[in-house]
Order: C-alpha cells, then structure tokens, then sequence
C-alpha cells in the first residue's frame, strides 16, 4: 500500500482516537459536574485540561490531513505530555484506590451517574494515552523530561491544601476531596494504620502517598517517553504524516 494511505489512515485514526476521548470526557464532565466545588476534583481538571489540548490537536490534525501543514510545535507536544500524564493519574488513582474504596464498589462507582464517571475515569483517559503513545511521534524530548511529570500533581496538592487552610472542607470533614490526601484523620500527614481504610482515609500517612505517587508518575512519564520515542533525533522520530 502507498506510503501516502497509510500516513492519511495513521493521521485519520488518530484524529478519531482523539474525538473519541473528548466526547467520553465531556460526557462524563456532564453528569459528575453538579457545582463550583466540582472543579476542586483532579478528574475535573484534569479532563478540562485535556479536553481543550484534545481539541487543539485536532483542529492543528485537520489542517494538516486537508493542507499537509503540521502546525504543531514542540511545546504543544510537552502540554499534551503533561495532559496525558495528568489523566493517567486520573485513571489508575480511580482504579486503584478510590473506585475499590466507594461505599459503591468499584463496578458501581464506574457506573454512577449515568456512567459518566466510566467516561471521566477509563475511556476518556484510555483514548488519550493510547494517542500519545501510538501517534505523537513528533515530540522531540529526552528521557529526563519524565521528571517534569510532578508539575501538574504538585500544582494540584499545593490548590487543594490552600483551599483547605481557607477553610474549605470535602464532604463536611475531609481536608481534601480524596482520602489519599485527606489529613484530617487519625493517620495524618506520617501515619500508619490499615484498619482506618475508608472512604475518608487510606490509613497512611499523606505524605507517603504523595511521594510514592510522584516517584510513580515519574516512572509513568519515563515508560510513556520510552514508548512514544523520546530521545530519538527529530529526524528519525518525526516521519511525515501527509506527504505535501
């Protein structure tokens, strides 16, 4: 088959990879917005985010599929990277630790709400990372830029424990709208004990969870980085989509 299909399937494929994890993530935003501290939730955030670096991307995709113009720049390609980080985050924090700790049950938990969390939390997120790591292969980095990755949790952290000292409580009591951050527990900030697992705690200190995070979502950025070909030189990663 010509180079040329295949570069037009590979650009159209991803445009559509792209369009399916918006409208999941705006679908999903639809029925788990209910108010302003809705925007105090990482998920929120972090699809909203996503969601207007997605439309960027594909906007800058059409131009390219209908002109043979690329548009897209090596910092747009750093803002997706951090984006995707982002609402990994999102989605193996769900999975992992707070859908199995839902008074729902993880299965219920997904499907609350009309499913939109299903969209907030696996499909929308699953759509955007298989992008990046399958079709951006014009972002020019080196491994190092893994570190990077702590920017978008930290910022996050550094809002929510603001809010907090302002006086602004989760759920009447909870310092934060996560158990994992959740200082205001007998486990606190250096903590340890497995029986006060909740939904208002993990029964660890919130400190150790947010190191161990950032040394995991660093260990992500670094894998995503290996995958997507970081470090390679610009011409050998980045082969024409759409031959002029």
């Amino acid at each position: 088959m010509d180079n040329k299909i295949l570069d037009r399937k590979r650009l159209i494929t991803s445009i559509i990879f792209k369009a399916v994890s918006l409208i999941a993530s705006v679908y999903g935003l639809m029925f788990t917005i209910d108010s302003i501290m809705s925007f105090t939730f990482f998920t929120t955030l972090s699809n909203v985010a996503l969601d207007i670096v997605l439309v960027v991307f594909i906007v800058l995709d059409m131009i390219l599929l209908v002109t043979g113009k690329d548009y897209k720049n090596n910092r747009l390609y750093m803002l997706k990277f951090l984006m995707t980080l982002s609402i990994t985050l999102t989605c193996l924090v769900y999975m992992i630790i707070l859908g199995p700790t839902s008074d729902d049950g993880l299965i219920g938990a997904y499907l609350h709400n009309h499913a939109g969390s299903l969209g907030v939390h696996l499909i929308g997120p699953v759509f955007a990372i298989a992008d990046f790591l399958i079709f951006d292969k014009g972002f020019k980095a080196r491994k190092i830029y893994a570190i990077y990755a702590v920017i978008p949790p930290l910022c996050y952290v550094g809002f929510v424990y603001i809010l907090a000292v302002l006086g602004v409580r989760w759920y009447d009591t909870m310092t934060a709208p996560y158990n994992f951050l959740n200082y205001n527990v007998p486990t606190g900030w250096f903590g340890w004990d497995l029986s006060q697992m909740g939904s208002e705690s993990l029964g660890i200190g919130v400190v150790y969870m947010i190191v161990v995070l950032l040394l995991i979502f660093i260990g992500i950025g670094l894998l995503y980085l290996t995958i997507n070909g970081a470090g390679k030189s610009i011409e050998t990663q980045n082969t024409e989509l759409v031959s002029e």
